[in-house]
């Protein structure tokens, strides 16, 4: 789609084969087209430079060698000579990996065979190898306490993912896509000596400086005025963003499922791993990963949510002893496709957290779906339906639900910047002293959808009126925005800190909470009223840009109010390519003090829970 707002132009990018091969504008098969005409004397050169302006760092600043900006597809092709009547006419595409940096090389992926045959004939490799073999027996139980084939799964999927990565001499342009946003175009005209003034690091974009950094041709020609040189900025600019729709269905990737060989659900068309799926399909989907970090011990009822009342929950732990409660940890499906599938129309995707009516072994399933194409930065508006979170009493449904960022891949290629002054603990690493890395590839921005206090634990108020932070969460029907940065405790941020930081944003301020010195993330509570879910849709917003995140909500993408807010003065910006998810889960009631209810105090669903995705815009 092309449309036009005055000298801006509107397109909407073309994502038909972005998950392989990567997002081009203008569409394939098309190219931007320029023409010019110049008088002069002297022998001419040109070359046109493009770069997004939406996400970027000012040229001043020293980071700006990070901005999306590129010129000739071909970046050996340096100025081109202007023709003799001074009359030129050319082209060019904006495309992923401008700079084409090595990093973001990798194997063909077009053949790429991710099935369960291939993932078994993997199996068959580690055991035919004796050495191989005997590492994955020794690994699996003293070390993980795993079964052999436990282990011999989870060794398939790594070793599959890596191959996709190993090596290679294609272009993985998908690694590094254009942002969206808006994008300007910068027209340089040069004579020859005007020409040898400029580096060949800015002639060819690809090339690097002394200090192995890229040099951003915006930052350079601002710096470096020459008479010359002539430079002209485009008087039209390019506005672009990324619709995702359901309607190509959903990819299940096997590499993901944590469980060994799940069966799969045949009755939903447009899921699966078929090889239109993988080439085409804009979501698949997500599987939690399953914390054992508490034991959810659940009481053996199998009841509608509507019909369990505040009463119900508050006698509970008095009608089950400990001998009668369900010790087991939330779980995840074991048939693909049945609980994350397109509806009948396409026009959205159906969450489903599927009931436990006349099951003997009942159990909290969660779900989710995540997108395929990547992208650095933007502005993250998510249209969904979930469903109602409490009932008319105010008791929660036990469900979590969320809408964020996750970082892409854990290739060298996606690790974040480094960081000098502070460096990143692992997201995995809870040692009481845990060891600090200069890079990493875990980047994560949230939001989460919660029945919990408005208020953090007291004891964190530092002196204020505890009467103050006090309230009853069972008997309202607010639940609580919240919106989280994972910076992985970078402490380089100048108002790093634990505790409670108070962050301020135009008019607002919102409370921050970073648990102690190395908790990994900073969070903020923001309540807002259940009635929202009684809407059709609603939308959720992440704005993710260079040095501050915005997190907004509101019932149109013209009435989005602001509920979250942090900026780099207190925490570290991820920089890396993320795709995103939407989730329903169940969350273990301990990640959320001070506590309103108790995950095990409330019945496992007797009805699906359905929610919907309708489309998540990039912009």
């Amino acid at each position: 789609m092309v449309g036009y707002e005055g000298d801006t132009v509107c397109m909407d990018m073309d994502l038909e084969n972005a998950v392989l091969e990567g997002v081009v504008l203008p569409a394939k098969g098309e190219r931007f087209r320029f023409e010019f005409d110049t008088l002069s004397d002297k022998r001419l050169y040109y070359k046109i430079y493009y770069q997004n302006e939406s996400y970027k760092f000012d040229e001043d600043d020293s980071l700006c060698h990070e901005n999306f900006y590129g010129s000739w597809e071909d970046v050996g092709v340096g100025f081109k000579p202007v023709p003799a009547d001074g009359h030129i006419v050319d082209s060019f595409r904006i495309v992923g990996n401008p700079r084409d940096e090595r990093i973001y090389y990798g194997v063909d992926l077009s053949d790429y065979d991710c099935s369960l045959e291939a993932l078994q004939a993997i199996e068959r490799e580690i055991r035919a190898d004796t050495h191989w073999f005997r590492y994955v027996s020794q690994v699996a139980a003293p070390q993980n306490n795993r079964t052999l084939e436990e282990q011999l799964f989870l060794d398939t999927r790594w070793v599959l993912n890596q191959r996709r990565h190993d090596g290679g001499d294609v272009n993985h342009r998908w690694k590094r896509n254009p942002r969206t946003g808006c994008y300007s175009f910068l027209l340089v005209v040069c004579d020859e000596e005007g020409m040898a003034e400029i580096p060949d690091e800015v002639q060819h974009i690809g090339m690097t400086a002394a200090d192995s950094h890229f040099v951003n041709p915006y930052a350079w020609f601002k710096h470096h005025a020459s008479s010359h040189r002539s430079l002209l900025k485009g008087s039209k600019v390019l506005r672009t963003r990324a619709v995702l729709t359901p309607q190509q269905g959903v990819y299940i990737d096997e590499t993901q499922i944590r469980k060994a060989y799940p069966s799969k659900h045949e009755e939903y068309g447009r899921v699966g791993g078929d090889t239109s799926l993988y080439r085409h399909a804009l979501y698949q989907q997500f599987f939690p990963a399953i914390s054992q970090q508490y034991t959810l011990r659940n009481i053996p009822l199998v009841c509608d949510i509507d019909s369990f009342s505040l009463t119900d929950y508050i006698t509970a732990p008095f009608l089950y002893d400990s001998s009668r409660l369900l010790y087991d940890y939330p779980q995840i499906t074991d048939c693909p496709g049945a609980t994350v599938h397109p509806s009948a129309t396409g026009d959205y995707l159906s969450l489903i957290n599927p009931g436990n009516r006349g099951l003997a072994h009942p159990k909290k399933e969660s779900t989710g779906v995540k997108t395929r194409v990547g992208f650095s930065y933007g502005k993250y508006r998510g249209k969904i339906k979930f469903p109602p979170m409490l009932n008319r009493q105010n008791v929660w449904n036990g469900l979590t639900y969320a809408f964020w960022l996750i970082y892409q891949d854990e290739g060298a290629w996606n690790l974040r910047r480094p960081s000098y002054h502070g460096g990143y603990i692992g997201k995995g690493d809870e040692s009481e002293t845990p060891e600090r890395h200069l890079r990493d590839n875990y980047s994560e921005i949230d939001i989460e959808i919660v029945k919990a206090s408005r208020y953090w634990t007291r004891d964190y108020y530092n002196g204020i009126d505890r009467l103050l932070k006090r309230e009853d969460g069972r008997r309202n029907s607010d639940v609580m925005y919240c919106c989280t940065n994972w910076d992985l405790a970078c402490s380089e941020p100048q108002y790093y800190q634990a505790g409670i930081v108070s962050i301020p944003y135009e008019d607002q301020r919102f409370e921050a909470m970073r648990w102690y010195e190395t908790y990994k993330a900073l969070t903020t509570k923001t309540p807002i009223s259940n009635s929202i879910f009684d809407n059709d849709y609603y939308y959720y917003e992440i704005e993710w840009k260079p040095r501050e995140i915005i997190w907004r909500i509101g019932p149109d993408p013209d009435h989005m109010r602001v509920v979250g807010y942090m900026n780099d003065r207190f925490t570290a910006i991820p920089d890396n390519q993320m795709l995103c998810i939407v989730t329903q889960e169940y969350h273990y009631s301990e990640w959320w003090p001070p506590i309103v209810f108790m995950q095990g105090f409330l019945p496992y669903n007797a009805n699906d829970i359905e929610g919907r995705v309708y489309e998540i815009v990039v912009e």
